[in-house]
C-alpha cells in the first residue's frame, strides 16, 4: 500500500483528568472567564460529573456553540424526558449561534439525537439529513440517520446515503459500517463481507520490545504500571465498556512502559499496512499518510465486558493483551474472548446470525488489528483475576487534531 504511515503518539499527560479538573475549578473560582468555563465544562463532562455540567451551564445567555453542545450532551446523559427536551433546546440555541456549516451540522446532530429520544422520528430524520447536507463528514449524523433508516426497514436509503456522502469525500468508520449493515439487511452477504474488509484483519503475538528478553517479562512489568496507574477509573458514561476499569490516557510518567508498547505497536501497524495489497477497497483507499496513535486501557474483572461497537474516529483499531488469565487463554468457551460480527439490533437477528461471529481467544502478547468499522464485542469471564488489554485507534491526523481541539 505504499510508504509507511507517519505515526505520532499522543502527548504524555502529566496530570489525570481529575487532577486537572481540580486545578481548573480553582482557577475558575478566581477568574470565571468564558475560556476557563469551557475548559471546566469539558473536564466535568469527561469525568462524568453530568449534574455539575448542567449546573455550570444551564440558564446562561452567553454560552458559545461548543458550550451549548456540551450542555445538550449533559442533558441527554440524564436519560430522562426532561433532559431530552432540554437537550433539544440546547441544540436549537447552538444552531442559531453557529457561524460555520460544520458547527451547525454538529448542533443539528445533537438536536436529531434528542428528537429521536423524544420519539419525534420524522423531525429527527429531517434534522439529521440537514446536518449531513451541511457537513457530509459528520459521523454522529451519519450513524443516527442510518439507524433510523434501518429501523424503518429501508436499507436502500442507507446505501443511497453512502453513495451520496462517499461522492462528497466522506470515508469514515460510521459510513462503512452503515453500508455493511444495509447490505446485511438485504441479505447481500458477499457485499457485507466485502465492505467489512475481513482480509485486513491481523492477529499476531508481538516479539519483545528492544531491550527485553521476553514478551512475558515485558508484560509483567507493564501490568504492574497499569494496575497502579493514577488515571485508573471505574466505568465511563457513553463508552462501550460495562462494569470495567479504564485508563483513558495511559501515557503518563507513572507508566513509562506504555510508550515502549505504543512505539512497538506503531511499528507492527506499519508492517501490517505495508504488506497489504492495493485492493481499491474504500477503507484501504482512505489510508492516512499521517496519523496519531491513541490508546486507552481496559481492565475487566468478573462481570466486565464490551458491547457491540465500532471505533468512530479511527481508521485502524486494535487491542494488545497485557495479561490474560490462564483459564481464558486455554479455555474452550467464549468467556473473556473478543468476537467480531454484526449487532443484532442494527443488522437484524437473522442477518447477524447469517453473517456469524469470529471469536478470538486472547493470549498474553497477542496484538489484534482490524479496520475501525469492524463491529466487535467481548464476553464476561467470571473470574476474580484481571484481564488487561491496551486498546488503540490509528486516527487520521486531521481527525485527531479536531478531537484535541474539542477537548481543549
Amino acid at each position: 500500500m505504499g510508504d509507511r504511515i507517519n505515526i505520532q503518539l499522543e502527548a504524555v499527560r502529566h496530570l489525570t483528568a481529575q487532577d486537572e479538573q481540580t486545578l481548573v475549578e480553582a482557577a475558575f473560582a478566581r477568574n470565571p472567564s468564558p475560556a476557563m468555563r469551557w475548559r471546566l465544562a469539558a473536564l466535568l463532562t469527561f469525568n462524568d460529573e453530568i449534574g455539575a455540567v448542567t449546573e455550570l451551564l444551564a440558564d446562561r445567555s452567553d454560552l458559545t456553540v461548543s458550550e451549548e453542545i456540551l450542555l445538550g450532551q449533559a442533558w441527554l446523559a440524564h436519560e430522562s424526558a426532561e433532559g431530552d427536551a432540554a437537550a433539544r433546546a440546547a441544540g436549537d440555541r447552538a444552531v442559531t449561534l453557529s457561524a460555520y456549516d460544520d458547527e451547525r451540522a454538529a448542533a443539528l446532530a445533537l438536536r436529531g439525537k434528542a428528537e429521536t429520544r423524544m420519539g419525534d422520528i420524522d423531525a429527527a430524520y429531517v434534522t439529521l439529513t440537514d446536518a449531513l447536507a451541511l457537513d457530509p463528514h459528520n459521523k454522529d449524523a451519519c450513524k443516527r440517520r442510518a439507524a433510523l433508516d434501518l429501523a424503518a426497514g429501508d436499507a436502500s436509503a442507507v446505501l443511497a446515503m453512502y453513495d451520496d456522502l462517499a461522492a462528497k469525500g466522506a470515508a469514515h468508520s460510521r459510513l462503512f459500517a452503515a453500508k455493511a449493515l444495509a447490505h446485511a439487511r438485504r441479505d447481500e452477504r458477499d457485499q457485507t463481507r466485502a465492505i467489512m474488509g475481513s482480509d485486513f484483519f491481523r492477529a499476531e503475538k508481538l516479539s519483545p520490545p528492544p531491550g527485553w528478553d521476553s514478551i512475558e517479562a515485558f508484560n509483567a512489568a507493564l501490568a504492574e504500571q497499569l494496575v497502579a496507574h493514577p488515571g485508573l477509573r471505574y466505568e465511563r458514561y457513553g463508552s462501550a465498556s460495562e462494569l470495567t476499569w479504564r485508563i483513558d490516557s495511559p501515557l503518563n510518567p507513572a507508566a513509562p512502559l506504555v510508550r515502549v508498547l505504543l512505539d512497538h505497536i506503531a511499528n507492527a501497524i506499519n508492517a501490517h499496512v505495508g504488506g497489504m495489497d492495493a485492493t481499491g477497497h474504500p477503507w484501504a483507499d482512505a489510508r492516512p499518510a499521517d496519523a496519531t496513535l491513541r490508546a486507552w486501557c481496559v481492565i475487566t474483572e468478573s462481570d466486565g465486558y464490551e458491547t457491540w461497537h465500532v471505533h468512530q474516529f479511527g481508521w485502524l483499531s486494535g487491542a494488545y493483551y497485557v495479561r490474560v488469565p490462564e483459564s481464558i487463554a486455554r479455555g474452550n468457551s467464549e468467556a473473556g474472548c473478543i468476537a467480531l460480527g454484526l449487532p443484532e439490533d442494527l443488522a437484524g437477528e437473522e442477518a447477524a446470525a447469517a453473517y456469524g461471529i469470529e471469536v478470538i481467544r486472547p493470549q498474553d502478547g497477542l496484538c489484534l488489528m482490524f479496520p475501525s468499522h469492524t463491529y466487535h464485542r467481548t464476553f464476561p469471564h467470571g473470574l476474580r483475576d484481571r484481564r488487561i488489554c491496551v486498546a488503540f485507534d490509528l486516527k487520521p491526523r486531521m481527525v485527531a487534531a479536531d478531537e484535541e481541539a474539542a477537548a481543549a
